[in-house]
């Protein structure tokens, strides 16, 4: 395209010439000079087979492309409980998880930190616990695997990594409450029609003020009703007498008070 349109200015210009010395036509002259102008314009813009401009740019397929500015997000297939999903990390952090299809099973949040995939009830199937950016490094969204559906369910009111206490049908939760971790709480609860129901909680306060000691609650329909105090003590979370191990066996060892 650019040689042709060369050949044009090339034989039109020479006429002009031509015209200017046999005429004497200065004016003939000026509008050869703009007609050549226009030509050279036009070759100029011209694009020729091969050129790069708006060809596609490629990059990882694992990557979807978001609109500019915007970070990119990665998608992973996993397999969990026999099944293929597809998970999708932002910035190095979990995103999202749906199916093959495209079912939303976690939608997309940019709060969330990091993912796991812990048997929460110790069913025999994978379920799902989801971590956010927080000052409370456990608290998380929880999801358990339904086997009739075969689908996740987020449990309601869910917000701590609980534990199941073996044997039982009863889970306990861990939650700092402030003085570096020397106050505490500790919540008994149950799950029904995937919801989260406490029925007991423990409060220890070990600041070094006058409410330190450990109080004791039955609750029922989110009121506490105080059925025991006990002395303040002091563990050793690097021995076996720590905290943790300390609120298992508490809640273990007691359960069946707290049924209602």
């Amino acid at each position: 395209m650019l040689v042709f349109i060369w050949g044009i200015v090339k034989v039109n210009y020479s006429r002009f010439v031509q015209g200017v010395c046999i005429f004497g036509d200065h004016s003939f002259f000026m509008k050869a000079q703009i007609y050549v102008l226009f030509l050279t314009c036009l070759a100029s813009c011209t694009t020729r087979p091969g050129d790069p401009i708006n060809q596609p740019v490629k990059g990882n397929s694992s990557f979807k492309t978001k609109k500019p500015g915007s970070q990119n997000v990665r998608q992973d297939t996993i397999s969990l409980n026999g099944r293929q999903l597809v998970q999708a990390s932002k910035a190095e952090h979990f995103y999202a998880l749906t199916s093959l299809s495209g079912d939303t099973i976690v939608k997309p949040e940019d709060y969330y930190f990091t993912v796991e995939y812990p048997d929460i009830d110790e069913d025999g199937y994978n379920d799902i616990r989801v971590f956010g950016f927080s000052n409370t490094p456990n608290q998380c969204d929880n999801y358990l695997y339904d086997v009739d559906s075969k689908k996740y369910r987020q449990v309601a009111d869910c917000y701590l990594d609980i534990k199941l206490l073996k044997g039982t049908a009863f889970f306990y939760s861990y939650n700092s409450t402030g003085c570096s971790d020397m106050n505490w709480e500790s919540h008994l609860s149950r799950i029904e029609n995937w919801k989260e129901i406490n029925i007991g909680h423990m409060d220890f306060r070990g600041c070094a003020d006058k409410d330190d000691g450990i109080k004791i609650y039955k609750t029922n329909a989110g009121n506490d009703q105080l059925i025991k105090k006990l002395p303040v003590r002091k563990f050793d979370n690097n021995a076996s007498n720590n905290k943790w191990q300390f609120i298992k066996t508490y809640w273990a060892q007691n359960c069946k008070l707290f049924e209602h």
